[in-house]
């Protein structure tokens, strides 16, 4: 009942905000404004972030004990943080390194305070467990990884929202079928938040959730995993899941390959890892033609087939399923980027053949 009732009170929440922090952002003109770096052409509000992280709070505060949420404190509070951080970004961007300091001792709240923390790789490159130490720090990285990961992938309208959802259900179903209703509750709050926005957010976007909702939603998730991964192996076997770690990396794998790719053709550019610009995968999809709307349903139904392939190919084992998932996820990344290539040498030669008609004309 109380599953139920976070995900109806986080949706019908965030519906019911949504249209009121429309209407306030653009009555004091605290818009989105389009630049030559964005790919928007209409100012839009960019703080739907909050009507998400309220949905999400109110569902928990109306499902859940005070003293279930009192024992997650330490998680809840490091939350409110990162959801602070992105109000203040939004509101005025902030440098990367302060962003930085404060996504990390929020992870530290949530590692050191809270014992939340991955304890091994699940035999993975074998590495049964981590050394003494080494478990916290790794955990760390992790979160302030995919906190930031996330919050690049929000580039097209519905897209870093349908991820979140894809995930959320996944991982609500898990966590509800392995008796942990708590965390269950945690993603489904989240599911019904982010559904609630997605109706405002569809392309062409109403409102855009801003560093408010990508950082708090990529912290929350990121958070969630390694709760997933805490789970017992004897009661994940028994919902078919042997294998842990690639399901979470085919669940997150769009904002991992996001990021890598990003920065790795920032690095052989030249520029600063941190530098802006407009070589996301989501950029590839609009350059071939596509709208958000249909960039957003591809890149989500290759989600999600990664994530069935790694739950019903449990079998393979962990290193073969994340060697082929991310072997295909960079083949296909290739093939859309030499598709670009080509499209944009047909147009370079089009002009250069118009330009030399012209010159011959005149």
């Amino acid at each position: 009942m109380g599953i139920l009732l976070s995900i109806t009170a986080a949706f019908l929440t965030t519906m019911i905000l949504m249209p009121i922090i429309i209407k306030v952002f653009r009555s004091i003109d605290l818009l989105d404004i389009p630049d030559k770096r964005k790919i928007h052409r209409v100012s839009t509000p960019s703080l739907g972030g909050i009507a998400i992280f309220s949905g999400i709070i109110f569902a928990l505060l109306l499902s859940t004990s005070f003293l279930d949420l009192a024992a997650q404190k330490y998680f809840l509070g490091a939350t409110f943080l990162i959801f602070l951080l992105g109000v203040r970004d939004d509101l005025s961007s902030l440098l990367a390194k302060h962003k930085l300091v404060i996504q990390i001792f929020a992870a530290v709240l949530v590692v050191y305070f809270g014992g939340w923390k991955i304890s091994g790789l699940n035999g993975l490159f074998g590495v049964e467990s981590f050394p003494y130490g080494l478990n916290e720090v790794f955990t760390i990285f992790v979160i302030v990884v995919m906190t930031n990961s996330f919050n690049l992938i929000d580039g097209i309208d519905g897209l870093a929202g349908s991820i979140a959802l894809l995930i959320s259900l996944f991982f609500g179903w898990f966590f509800f079928s392995s008796g942990e209703l708590l965390s269950a509750t945690i993603s489904l709050g989240i599911a019904g938040a982010v559904l609630g926005f997605l109706l405002f957010n569809w392309f062409p976007s109403k409102v855009f959730m801003g560093d408010t909702g990508s950082m708090t939603l990529g912290f929350m998730i990121s958070t969630l995993m390694i709760q997933f991964l805490s789970v017992p192996i004897a009661v994940s076997s028994g919902l078919g899941i042997t294998e842990p770690v690639s399901v979470c990396i085919a669940l997150l794998i769009l904002p991992v390959y996001d990021t890598l790719r990003v920065f790795f053709i920032r690095f052989y550019q030249g520029k600063s890892p941190l530098a802006p610009d407009r070589n996301h995968i989501h950029h590839v999809l609009l350059k071939l033609g596509m709208n958000h709307g249909q960039g957003t349903i591809l890149l989500i139904l290759f989600n999600a087939i990664a994530l069935f392939a790694s739950v019903f190919f449990q079998h393979l084992g962990d290193t073969v399923l994340i060697l082929s998932i991310f072997s295909t996820t960079v083949a296909l990344g290739i093939v859309l980027d030499l598709k670009v290539a080509k499209k944009e040498a047909a147009r370079t030669a089009k002009l250069i053949s118009s330009e030399v008609k012209l010159s011959k004309s005149a």
